[in-house]
């Protein structure tokens, strides 16, 4: 019931930022995604949430962001308001960017700036890898996909088999828990279970991870990090900047792993800056 709440005032605060509420039925299932569109963009923005979220995550960003652009935010396959029709009821990883490509080329006829945070930044960098030329610009925030010592945790982390599993991983999404996400642990835990979360992430193995993908983005590509992410490391930063050495960095003073509702001031100048539109603050 509260999370049901929660999402009915989402869409609203939503529609009243201009946006709508979009369809796309595809062979994947049915992939929803919101648009503010406009006569003659500057650009096109596409968002990509993460794991276990939806295109919620960016509604404290989304009003800060400047200029002319049109902004697409996909719900991906079995989050949000997206289904999915495969078998099993989930996508693995490579299944998520195939529905993104698809999505894409539905959506975004002309070059896009892609931005992917998390989950959504590995699928991101596996797309631009593919297919280069349709990308614009790549922005990876807190992106997953990067192999360092210890990220195998990561897999225990993102599996909930209890509600104290979701109290946990709620409480290391964030530099300071808010008091006010509290009450959400128990349904978090029951819709993410439905969403089949826990087989998502058993698919994944180290064979998987971003290595000679990396090399193929030759793209202007940004990084965007909390200098506190204790759910990715910051080491990322490095290990990126090593493989793409032409990316640009940002990071966050005191903030965790979705500066986009955690920070979204900064978040949104940095986007902004990006963009390039002016912006009186950089982080």
């Amino acid at each position: 019931m509260l999370l049901d709440l929660l999402h009915r005032i989402v869409r609203r605060r939503f529609q009243s930022l201009g946006f709508q509420s979009r369809v796309l039925e595809s062979d994947v299932g049915r992939l929803h995604y919101l648009l503010r569109d406009h006569p003659q963009p500057a650009s096109t923005l596409i968002l990509v949430h993460g794991l276990g979220t939806s295109s919620s995550t960016w509604l404290k960003a989304l009003p800060l962001i400047k200029g002319n652009h049109r902004v697409v935010a996909l719900d991906l396959p079995g989050f949000g308001l997206s289904t999915v029709k495969r078998v099993g009821g989930f996508c693995t990883l490579q299944e998520h960017v195939e529905a993104l490509s698809v999505f894409l080329d539905c959506v975004a006829q002309k070059p896009f700036i892609l931005l992917g945070h998390s989950f959504g930044g590995w699928l991101s960098a596996l797309y631009a890898a593919r297919h280069p030329q349709r990308i614009e610009q790549l922005v990876l925030v807190s992106s997953a996909g990067v192999y360092y010592p210890g990220v195998e945790r990561l897999q225990e982390m993102f599996t909930l088999n209890s509600v104290n599993d979701a109290r946990r991983l709620l409480n290391n999404l964030w530099y300071r828990y808010p008091w006010y996400f509290k009450p959400f642990a128990r349904s978090i835990f029951r819709d993410l279970s439905r969403r089949r979360m826990n087989e998502i992430v058993s698919s994944i193995d180290v064979t998987h991870f971003l290595v000679e993908e990396l090399a193929r983005l030759t793209m202007p590509v940004d990084i965007v990090w909390g200098r506190e992410d204790r759910v990715i490391s910051p080491e990322s930063v490095n290990i990126l900047r090593k493989f793409v050495p032409h990316a640009g960095a940002f990071l966050i003073d005191r903030c965790g792993h979705v500066p986009q509702l955690e920070c979204p001031v900064k978040f949104a100048s940095i986007v902004n800056h990006i963009l390039g539109e002016k912006t009186d603050e950089l982080a």
